[in-house]
């Protein structure tokens, strides 16, 4: 995939989650609001968003997102993603 200056792209950085246990300044400044989680993509959702991304030659994400480690079943979400990796290849 290219961007509109011809520059190869093939990674993709994908945030599963709004909410961190450290609240630093970086991603956690006064008067943020939380996301209901009913807004949050869901694990399936994440999935169709990464497997049409693959399909256009993006080999590499980046789960990002607070502390993506607080969202249940993040490990295996990022087991699940990693076959994807064989898609763009």
């Amino acid at each position: 995939m290219k961007d509109k200056y011809g520059r190869e792209i093939e990674y993709m950085r994908i945030s599963i989650m709004d909410r961190c246990n450290l609240r630093c300044q970086y991603c956690m400044p006064e008067g943020i609001s939380l996301v209901p989680m009913e807004h949050i993509l869901t694990f399936e959702e994440i999935e169709l968003v990464c497997q049409a991304a693959a399909e256009l030659g993006i080999c590499k994400l980046k789960i990002t997102g607070g502390e993506p480690l607080v969202r249940l079943g993040c490990p295996e979400l990022i087991g699940r993603l990693k076959r994807f990796q064989e898609l763009s290849r």
